[in-house]
């Protein structure tokens, strides 16, 4: 019987693959292997909401790549997500709302630490076909220590800054615009910034899109953002 990966999961393997494209993919897993057939593993297909779906992923860990699963898994307690069933990484298991102690990392000790990847799994039901990107705040560390409470960045502008930006909405928002990071505050980040603006509740002459200013940075503040 064909089988598909839960439709979320794929939805977060998108966002990190864009936010960390060269990180490596060594321990990426989705379908089980022959162990994980022979016992009850949510690597294996099952028909969940009319599909057979897997609804685990692995996901390398790969800081010099630009994947820290350190992060990750803390970006995962942060939000809190209701599609999240468990997550283990590093000799610790994390439930979701539905698991025991929810949210509370607990001693894994099964047959793999999970030492060179994060696993996740999704909950059995509908919301495993839920394909919303993920909130994960606090994943990406801006690199900026500066508390400049002025203009963070604005259109025409090539830095660092910009560059930190397009790297947390290509990873926080990536279905409002296409912000590929290249470190310049060019027409589609531009774009992006307007829509974010505008569905934040942002209003007047600084929320064309073209300033990230003060009641910008305050709302992308809420979402995880720290210049």
């Amino acid at each position: 019987m064909s089988w598909i990966v839960a439709e979320s999961l794929n939805r977060l393997l998108t966002q990190l693959s864009a936010y960390a494209p060269n990180r490596s993919r060594a321990s990426d897993g989705s379908i089980g292997d022959a162990s994980h057939a022979g016992r009850v593993s949510d690597h294996n297909p099952r028909m969940i909401a009319g599909a057979n779906l897997v609804t685990a992923r692995d996901f390398t860990h790969d800081p010099a790549g630009g994947l820290d699963c350190n992060r990750l898994r803390d970006a995962l307690i942060r939000a809190r997500d209701s599609r999240v069933k468990y997550t283990i990484f590093n000799r610790e298991i994390i439930s979701g709302d539905g698991g025991p102690r929810p949210w509370v990392r607990r001693p894994y000790s099964g047959p793999s630490p999970h030492t060179e990847h994060l696993h996740l799994s999704v909950v059995a039901d509908a919301r495993a076909r839920d394909d919303r990107p993920w909130i994960l705040p606090g994943l990406i560390d801006s690199g900026s220590t500066s508390t400049d409470a002025a203009t963070y960045c604005r259109f025409g502008e090539r830095s660092d800054r910009v560059m930190n930006l397009q790297k947390f909405m290509t990873l926080t928002f990536p279905s409002y615009n296409d912000y590929r990071p290249t470190g310049y505050f060019g027409l589609a980040t531009r774009d992006g910034i307007a829509e974010f603006q505008k569905r934040t509740g942002i209003t007047g002459p600084d929320a064309n899109g073209e300033i990230v200013g003060p009641r910008t940075m305050v709302q992308l503040r809420r979402y995880g953002f720290t210049p």
